[in-house]
């Protein structure tokens, strides 16, 4: 659709306004008789109007559309002006059906279902015209039997919801207002006059916040049902008044309901909070993740798991290791990335020979090469920085095993809990180096992370469990993924 200028834009705005105020009135006002019948035609011109300020565009971009004939593209504009004109009658029209019926009993409307069937009938015409004026139109479905039979479920849902539109204010009405119209009564009765407004009041906001949580529990129902393909299922999975999401890296709420809005966002790299109630209060922070931190007894109790490292044990551990890789590594080399994994008694380890990215972590495949690189090199001659493949390689009976144990132990603290992940490194001196020694051939690094390791075979909920067991942690302490992994566990 065209937007036009500021004047069009401003029009569209007040027709929308006046529909909304109209629309409201007629559903909760005692409006009865001619001046029902008023308030209806009211509904459907403006209706009209507002579908006809949405004028729609006859060309597609210069570039962007699909050689047609003359006479095809022709037909297709003809077809996009008669339909557009045919739309704005018809949604007056059945604004007016709606408007009218919602003073009536409740219950299934068919001529406002037959309506919006037509109307459904319509958008797959506009659509079709579009594409003999040379568009590329988003028909919404895939062209399989499937992807059609879809389609066709939506509309129908769609026609339903439509039949039944008049009942909803009834609904809403209902569930709404049957609390703060019969609670004030029945608490007078059983507490003072001054405790009873305010128990009131309180009992209000739970009842209208459950109502909210409901009502985004049946738009996530109805927005899993048609889809993620559906225009409508998309616009409801997105406008629920109360939301929850949780992944490994991050958890949201959102709560957003008129002039009342609560945000709280808390991930690895900072967190955010926002309140509005008529005036907006902001909090954030960029320096990790906001946490609730142990007590003093858990802290002490947690005390008891710890096993510190002595002074020089982490060197020793260290060249332990490295020596353990370097004798399983396959072939020639000059850089190792060593990566050991654990929870529980589960545990994995995994080396990388001269692996191209060396922040490459658990079984991701390596990186791809750089097509513009040095391709002149001799035959099995390598660019440095560049291994053999970089690929992963299994160590089942690794020789380094209990040292790595040794060290995963010591990292637990009561504050932080464990590392699941330790990495350490090994890389080749050159031999004409002012630092190299017989000795030592190789420099090493190594460090602990706290992300979601990459398994090769995920554990079961049974070792995290046992981990967890084993070095205790606060809730409030553990990373996401971790929580979003073992949630019964104190």
């Amino acid at each position: 659709m065209a937007s036009g200028g500021r004047g069009l834009r401003a029009a569209q705005v007040v027709c929308l306004v006046g529909l909304i105020g109209l629309y409201l009135f007629s559903a909760f006002a005692d409006v009865q008789g001619r001046a029902r019948t008023e308030l209806s035609v009211a509904i459907a011109v403006l209706t009209t109007v507002f579908s006809l300020l949405n004028r729609p565009v006859l060309r597609p971009p210069e570039g962007r559309g699909v050689a047609r004939s003359g006479f095809v593209a022709f037909a297709g504009r003809l077809g996009i002006v008669v339909v557009w004109i045919v739309q704005a009658g018809l949604f007056g029209f059945s604004g007016f059906l709606v408007s009218a019926n919602f003073q009536e009993e409740p219950g299934f409307h068919g001529r406002v279902a037959l309506i919006a069937a037509v109307g459904q009938v319509l958008a797959f015409v506009a659509l079709c015209a579009r594409s003999m004026a040379g568009f590329r139109p988003d028909w919404g479905f895939r062209f399989t039997v499937f992807g059609v039979l879809r389609h066709l479920v939506d509309r129908a849902v769609l026609v339903v919801l439509a039949g039944y539109a008049s009942t909803l204010p009834q609904v809403a009405e209902t569930a709404v207002a049957w609390v703060p119209e019969h609670l004030h009564d029945r608490v007078s009765g059983l507490l003072p006059g001054w405790l009873a407004w305010p128990v009131t009041i309180a009992a209000c906001a739970v009842w209208f916040v459950g109502v909210l949580v409901v009502e985004s529990l049946v738009q996530r129902l109805v927005a899993s049902g048609l889809g993620p393909d559906n225009s409508l299922g998309a616009w409801l999975g997105d406008h629920t008044p109360v939301s929850y999401r949780r992944t490994d890296t991050d958890v949201t709420f959102d709560f957003d309901f008129l002039l009342v809005r609560l945000y709280y966002y808390n991930s690895t790299l900072g967190w955010a909070f926002l309140g509005r109630v008529l005036i907006e209060m902001r909090y954030s922070s960029s320096f990790g993740p906001r946490s609730r931190p142990p007590t003093r007894r858990r802290i002490a109790k947690g005390r008891r798991y710890e096993r510190p490292l002595a002074e020089g044990e982490m060197d020793r551990l260290r060249e332990e290791i490295a020596g353990a890789a370097v004798a399983a590594a396959p072939g020639e080399w000059r850089l190792l990335l060593l990566e050991y994994r654990a929870a529980g008694r589960y545990e994995e380890a995994q080396v990388r020979v001269d692996p191209r990215d060396r922040w490459a972590r658990g079984w991701d495949p390596p990186a791809p090469e750089d097509p513009e690189a040095d391709t002149d090199a001799e035959p099995g001659e390598e660019s440095e920085g560049e291994g053999a493949s970089g690929v992963p390689v299994d160590l089942p009976g690794f020789a380094g095993l209990p040292a790595l144990r040794r060290w995963r132990e010591a990292s637990y603290t009561a504050e932080n809990g464990v590392a699941h992940v330790l990495v350490v490194s090994v890389e080749k001196i050159d031999p004409t180096a002012y630092s190299y020694s017989p000795e030592h051939p190789w420099r090493t690094a190594s460090w602990q992370e706290y992300d979601a390791p990459g398994w090769r075979q995920p554990p079961s909920v049974r070792e995290y469990r046992r981990d967890l067991r084993r070095f205790p942690t606060a809730r409030g302490r553990r990373p996401f993924w971790l929580r979003n992994r073992v949630k019964r566990i104190g």
